[in-house]
């Protein structure tokens, strides 16, 4: 195409905003209502509440129909709008001027912006600042080469083929137009990362590192293209002065105003909600002032995101106080606005079409070759991470539309732009589900059972803690499990905490992560204080290893399982709680149903139904008292109960009960019974001089007479410990299974943990013996 044509490009313009007038005065913001005689739907507010409602309904549905094919939501949302625009829906003219009628195009605009500044100011507080300043070598090798190539070829492609592309015939918006193409946008890796649950899988952390450092370097280029191809030198200089000053505000104005604001919030208070009101209108200022020095309002609202500490008190409670009602209401006014510009019916120009998808292509091969020779992974790992590389997100459709309002390319050029990058990003998502399986490492070559391990071996525990209350529950069962010189206990703390505030998952050392809240001790710094005392006072028998996890709820139990893999753990020590202080009762119960399902060695639930249990190591053990009350009905599980059993008789300060219940009419667990007695008798040998451990045996009708003895029996133990799948009794657990509430405590675990037996100052364990 020629000048003439571009010319002609540039004089069209958005449907909505055509014959907007602005009445001083008008009041039509709301109607009086049907009964006074008035259609709401010429009045705004009305109209913006039925167009924000049909987005969101179209989209929820829509994303449901994708589910199957691992659709994340952006692409849902996305087609949602595009439904609602001129390409289905809005074809319909009566539909278009009753639902989107052109004078309410202005305030759908500005919704639209000011949702798209506060998205990127989350995004900023979500970023990893650590990423950016100091990326490792094998993530700025990788995210350079898939950024350079691919820029390479499709501007070396535009310049060839500038006469067919609707473009602007200039150098600047050229290379603004190649980088963008060449960009893996970080918040769309994320997003596509969390959505196939790979955040926490080697290739994810990998594809997230080089995305960032994609971005940021993108977007460094761009700003020294935008500084360059100002009209004269005056205003390249300028833009230099204007952009240093507002870094240099960000940095020692900014910066240290958010320091103040965090070291005046307690530890584990909340946050008061004039520091947040008073962040969130800063992110619009900061806009504001991005946009008055020329840069787009998005970047202050980034920048003001990006100096809020990632993980800290004020980014957590940030992202949850506003991200709903920002993804959730604001941004589909974005959406709208994306599927009312976009128009399928406006591709007509084949040589257009083909051209800018032959620059496209060339764009994503680009991003492919180049990821691949710069990452030593295997083939089919290389090719996923470029697949991922090529997802693309938000930040592609905002510039695309930054570019339409600016009239720098018409309707059709962007139709295209957003059609191609949403269909690549669909095509991706399936491929990567099937090509790319996270290996389970954890699945094989594990520790093995407690009963099969050796007598002076060393324990090795994966203690999981969500919060401060269960750390005392936690290091008395522990004690109890009688750590000694010549058997001593490696206990890996796991303090899990939900990912909040963060884009990247955390496994590390609480002292290697960078904490801005420095000032004051964290939780995890609480925890950490507790155990070591706890090590320190075992005098060598008992060493600790903390780690801080910070990962979504719905993938902590691969962290858990692997770490008990990687260090060959023979139990994890899971606290159990319906309601938890960090995680809601759905995530709590869905972490515990995985980590049953996905451990390969022992697990334990532990149920603390103390109110307060101060605990610190003694000099002499022999002040430490505890009774623990073991009920054996039979089988695997309770097997392995009973060889932790056999471990905690030896410790000087325990008493250990084993009550066996026998069940008057039962004949069909005889080949559980052939393999309890042996450990049964085991036991027995092994305390014959031991006045404190003994078994009883009962005979039993039923159940409820079982559980009659329970109660009769509970307030004298400290510790009752149950198998959570039994052999004995299968009948009436098939019977009493319907009732159970909380199924992954077994049938017994789950009476017990009930308020009937809670009022009396004991805890549970309940154990499942490895898969």
């Amino acid at each position: 195409m020629g000048s003439q044509n571009q010319t002609d490009h540039f004089k069209l313009d958005f449907t909505p905003l055509q014959g907007m007038v602005c009445e001083p005065g008008d009041p039509r913001i709301h109607s009086k209502g049907i009964w006074g005689g008035q259609n709401p739907l010429n009045y705004t507010l009305p109209t913006l509440i039925v167009q924000v409602f049909l987005l969101v309904v179209v989209s929820r549905v829509v994303h449901f129909l994708l589910s199957p094919l691992r659709q994340p939501k952006f692409i849902a949302s996305m087609i949602g709008g595009i439904m609602l625009g001129p390409t289905f829906l809005g074809r319909n003219q009566r539909l278009r001027n009753v639902v989107f009628p052109e004078r309410e195009g202005v305030v759908l605009n500005t919704i639209s912006e000011v949702s798209m500044m506060y998205m990127f100011f989350l995004i900023g507080v979500k970023m990893d600042s650590n990423l950016i300043l100091k990326p490792s070598r094998r993530a700025l090798k990788i995210g350079l080469s898939c950024l350079l190539l691919p820029f390479m070829l499709v501007s070396t492609a535009a310049v060839f083929l500038e006469e067919f592309l609707p473009i602007p015939n200039d150098a600047s918006f050229l290379v603004f137009f190649s980088l963008t193409l060449s960009i893996s946008a970080f918040p769309a890796t994320a997003h596509a990362m969390d959505e196939l649950n790979l955040l926490t899988s080697e290739l994810g952390k990998l594809a997230m590192s080089c995305a960032m450092v994609n971005d940021m370097i993108g977007w460094v280029f761009i700003t020294i293209v935008t500084v360059i191809g100002q009209r004269n030198l005056t205003d390249s200089f300028g833009v230099i002065l204007s952009l240093s000053a507002f870094i240099i505000c960000a940095t020692h104005v900014l910066r240290p105003c958010i320091m103040w604001i965090i070291k005046r919030i307690r530890i584990g208070g909340e946050v008061e909600q004039s520091y947040i009101v008073i962040i969130l209108v800063g992110a619009v200022a900061t806009g504001f002032v991005s946009d008055l020095i020329g840069l787009s309002p998005v970047t202050g609202a980034l920048v003001l995101g990006i100096v809020i500490p990632e993980g800290s008190s004020l980014g957590i409670t940030l992202v949850q106080k506003a991200e709903t009602i920002i993804t959730e209401i604001l941004l589909p006014f974005f959406f709208l606005r994306c599927g009312l510009y976009t128009d399928l019916f406006k591709i007509r120009n084949h040589t257009t079409f083909a051209c800018l998808q032959f620059i496209m292509l060339l764009a994503h091969v680009g991003k492919v070759v180049g990821t691949m020779i710069s990452c030593k992974l295997n083939t089919q790992h290389s090719f996923s991470l470029a697949l991922i590389m090529n997802i693309k997100g938000l930040i592609n459709i905002t510039v695309f539309i930054q570019w339409r309002t600016r009239k720098l390319i018409d309707d059709e050029c962007l139709t295209i732009l957003v059609l191609s990058s949403l269909l690549v990003t669909a095509l991706i998502m399936p491929v990567l589900t099937t090509l790319y399986k996270p290996p389970r490492y954890f699945g094989i070559d594990t520790a093995g059972a407690i009963q099969t391990a050796r007598t002076n071996h060393e324990l090795r525990i994966v203690a999981c803690i969500t919060d401060e209350k269960s750390v005392n529950a936690i290091i008395s069962v522990i004690e109890a499990f009688h750590p000694t010189q010549n058997s001593p206990i490696y206990a890996y703390v796991l303090h899990l905490v939900e990912l909040v505030g963060r884009s990247l998952p955390v496994v590390a050392d609480p002292s290697t992560i960078d904490n801005w809240d420095t000032c004051k001790p964290t939780t995890s710094d609480q925890i950490v204080r507790a155990f070591n005392k706890y090590s320190v006072c075992s005098n060598g028998t008992v060493n600790v290893q903390p780690l801080t996890v910070i990962t979504p709820c719905k993938t902590v139990h691969e962290d858990i399982c692997w770490l008990a893999h990687a260090n060959r753990a023979t139990l994890i020590l899971l606290p159990f709680y319906k309601n938890d202080l960090r995680m809601s009762g759905a995530a709590i119960s869905s972490l515990t149903h995985n980590v049953l399902a996905g451990a390969h060695c022992s697990v334990g639930l532990l149920v603390d139904h103390s109110s307060y249990r101060s605990y610190s190591r003694p000099a002499g053990r022999g002040h430490y008292s505890y009774n623990v009350l073991l009920i054996f009905l039979g089988g695997a599980d309770d097997r392995e109960t009973l060889a932790l059993c056999s471990r905690m008789s030896t410790h000087p300060g325990l008493s250990v009960t084993i009550l066996r219940f026998l069940l008057s009419n039962d004949k069909e667990n005889e080949r559980d019974r052939h393999l309890d007695d042996p450990l049964l008798y085991e036991f027995k040998l092994k305390n014959i001089n031991n006045e404190v451990s003994q078994i009883r045996e009962e005979v039993v009708d039923d159940m409820e007479q079982a559980f009659s003895l329970i109660r009769s029996l509970k307030s004298d133990y400290q510790l009752m410990m149950v198998g959570r799948r039994h052999g004995t009794c299968k009948a009436h657990n098939g019977a009493m299974a319907d009732w159970t509430e909380n199924t992954e405590l077994g049938v017994l675990g789950d009476t017990l943990a009930t308020t009937e037996f809670s009022d009396s100052e004991f805890s549970v364990l309940v154990v499942q013996a490895a898969l």
